[in-house]
């Protein structure tokens, strides 16, 4: 505490006090003792809450001076959020749902939404986002680009990085086999998909070894066109399962399941493709991808990642 505070703080101190003070003057002996008596009870009611508005004045003013010198302003309190936070620098791989497609807003789907949730935070000044999102990429392909290095500078300076892999994955069984689909075509598939994604989170930690990593699950968009395709939600389910384990075994990891947000259109989620989500669909991803951080307590984990500390 600086030593002008404390004198400035006792100076006022002593001024409103003495401003305030009840003096109890010594008795007149020449005073009529009959008069005094005959102070009406109103009279000792007047003086009793004049007494209670000065000391209540005093402390009103000792607060303001407390508050003035001693107790940060939000404003105060938001200068040292700003002089303290860093700037993130935000990695987003992926397929078409990365990539933002559907977006009729055009903020880049969850990745723009996220970004602004994630400026939010007190520790981050700004986020540098790069993103790798590609309509149509499977995990074999994103897996290539790993193993070639063709990411090797990103994933090094990333200190958060979000996959969403596996649609396209489904969807090409179903393109290859689309009038004689058997669920051992899924479950050949599913295996080799759990390899490549295993792969791809190991190459990942081989350039990051810490790096918060939001691995984002998907969903069956053909709920919404026919019963008949509910046959892809146990299939959809078996292979966010592989997304959730992989996630299970890394401690800075965090799975975000959002199979549950489109299994109907009734909240309007989907684009006029009813394949990607729209805008209000992302705002949902986002808003479960900010539940699923919380629950996995990746603030905490980005914060040590960009060395912030509250």
């Amino acid at each position: 505490m600086n030593i002008w505070r404390i004198m400035v703080l006792s100076c006022l101190t002593v001024l409103v006090l003495s401003g305030c003070a009840i003096s109890i003057d010594e008795p007149d002996p020449q005073a009529d003792p009959e008069g005094e008596q005959a102070r009406t009870e109103q009279d000792m009611k007047q003086d009793e809450q004049q007494t209670e508005n000065e000391e209540k004045t005093s402390k009103n003013v000792l607060t303001q001076i407390y508050e003035h010198f001693f107790e940060p302003s939000p404003e105060d309190l938001g200068k040292i959020d700003d002089n303290n936070a860093k700037q993130l620098h935000y990695l987003a791989l992926g397929d078409s749902l990365t990539a933002g497609v559907g977006d009729e807003y055009s903020k880049d789907g969850y990745v723009g939404r996220l970004t602004d949730s994630l400026i939010a935070w007190p520790s981050i000044s700004d986020v540098e986002v790069d993103n790798r999102g590609k309509r149509g990429r499977r995990s074999d392909q994103l897996l290539k680009l790993v193993e070639k290095g063709h990411y090797d500078e990103e994933l090094q300076k990333a200190q958060l990085i979000s996959i969403t892999m596996g649609g396209n994955d489904v969807m090409k069984i179903v393109r290859n086999d689309l009038f004689n689909l058997k669920r051992n075509a899924f479950d050949k598939e599913l295996r080799a998909y759990k390899k490549r994604y295993s792969k791809i989170i190991e190459g990942i930690r081989e350039k990051n070894p810490t790096v918060p990593l939001l691995l984002i699950g998907f969903y069956n968009p053909f709920s919404i066109v026919t019963n008949e395709a509910n046959e892809f939600d146990s299939i959809i389910t078996e292979w966010n399962k592989v997304i959730e384990d992989i996630a299970k075994k890394d401690n800075n990891a965090c799975y975000v399941s959002v199979e549950d947000l489109f299994d109907s259109n009734k909240e309007l989620v989907y684009h006029t493709d009813f394949f990607h989500p729209n805008a209000k669909g992302y705002d949902k991803m986002n808003e479960r991808i900010i539940k699923a951080m919380e629950k996995c307590n990746m603030e905490q984990i980005v914060n040590k990642e960009i060395g912030y500390e509250e």
